[in-house]
């Protein structure tokens, strides 16, 4: 167990200050990020989960021109959201999901967003934090990966199911800025914090414990 009390405030401080400056000058503008349509917004969660974006593109494009309500999308037999993505698995979750929606709409807790069909917690968090604009902690190997290297306590498997993790993703989330800081932390773990580190360039690396152990 992980004492989240023993890190310092300076040294979250400037973690959540510097995710956010780099956000600001590196957000990635996909336009399920702009996006006013909650329902494609959803499905567009749905999608990324597990998969990159750039796979997610052409097929969320061509999703939103077609079904821009799930009425929409229930009213086509025929169709194959998930096709190309290789997950067709997931086509009669997203139905049983339009179904609810079109009957009770789209909740705006995340409680009510985990009793839908095929939501779970990422889901429900990301929705909610990236779409609801409410501050919500989202947690997912990359963000594991991020502050175990920066924080320097070890991860593995159960990280993310640990009460102390929890705690420590809920003490760095801003109050403010919480949206650009939970898109900032995916972006940086994709561009720089990756498996295979660019330390060299992470503006992170003066406070971070991984960076200062491998030199």
């Amino acid at each position: 167990m992980v004492d989240v009390q023993s890190f310092p405030s300076t040294q979250i401080s400037f973690l959540r200050t510097n995710i956010i400056r780099w956000e600001k000058q590196h957000f990635a503008n996909f336009p399920w990020r702009i996006t006013s349509n909650k329902w494609n917004a959803l499905v567009a969660e749905i999608m990324l989960q597990r998969t990159r974006a750039e796979q997610v593109l052409p097929v969320y494009t061509d999703f939103v021109s077609k079904y821009p309500s799930p009425s929409h999308y229930l009213n086509d037999i025929q169709a194959a959201a998930f096709s190309s993505l290789g997950l067709k698995w997931r086509e009669q979750r997203l139905k049983d999901l339009a179904i609810s929606i079109v009957k009770d709409g789209i909740p705006d807790t995340k409680e009510g967003l985990l009793k839908l069909p095929g939501i779970g917690d990422y889901i429900a968090s990301a929705y909610i934090s990236f779409h609801g604009n409410k501050r919500e902690p989202i947690i997912d190997s990359n963000v594991i990966r991020l502050y175990g290297r920066f924080f320097g306590f070890q991860t593995h498997a159960e990280t993310r199911r640990q009460k102390w993790f929890n705690k420590l993703v809920e003490l760095v989330i801003p109050t403010r800025n919480f949206r650009i800081y939970n898109y900032g932390v995916i972006d940086f773990t994709k561009a720089i914090c990756r498996p295979k580190p660019l330390c060299a360039v992470c503006l992170l690396r003066r406070r971070c414990h991984y960076y200062r152990l491998s030199q």
